[in-house]
């Protein structure tokens, strides 16, 4: 694998989270656009004092990583997530561990998308999800701007999504 490269699997089954919100666990998958963000921060306060034409420059070269990592707009694109998943806005306050299996599948998913690794690993990604959020899947898989891999016995699925198939 090249230098820089990430790759992010979802198991056939098994994941379960507890302990936090559903929108806040989510939001966790972005947790380094939230060190850049505390980071800015800190960069902002001590320039308020002082010219230091380094740190300007890497706060410069920050704030740009961050916005083109979608920083910006994190909150939104969890929403998408979510409710393309088909949880409802009501859901996003529950405690994770009060979602059933399948759910879990979802909130696992959710995560894997919002990371966008280089390399996609899907293990039965449509096991768990009812017509509308397979449909959603489809349509953000084809979009995907990097590798995906998938496992699935969803023909139609893998059709609209895959560019090449090989089976085993």
């Amino acid at each position: 694998m090249t230098k820089g490269c990430t790759v992010g699997y979802l198991p056939q089954e098994g994941v379960f989270v507890a302990g936090r919100p559903l929108f806040e666990e989510v939001m966790a998958a972005l947790d380094e656009l939230e060190e850049m963000e505390r980071e800015m921060a800190s960069i902002a306060r001590t320039l308020e004092n002082s010219q230091d034409d380094a740190l300007l420059e890497r706060f410069g070269s920050l704030q740009e990583e961050y916005r083109a990592k979608g920083g910006y707009i994190r909150e939104a694109q969890v929403g998408n997530v979510l409710t393309g998943l088909g949880f409802e806005p009501g859901d996003w306050h529950k405690e994770c561990g009060a979602f059933s299996g399948g759910w879990q599948m979802r909130i696992a998913l959710a995560k894997l998308l919002l990371r966008k690794p280089k390399v996609l690993l899907l293990d039965e990604p449509t096991n768990h999800l009812d017509i509308e959020a397979r449909n959603w899947l489809e349509e953000y898989l084809a979009a995907y701007p990097y590798a995906v891999v998938l496992v699935s016995h969803d023909r139609f699925f893998m059709d609209q999504v895959c560019r090449r198939i090989t089976e085993v």
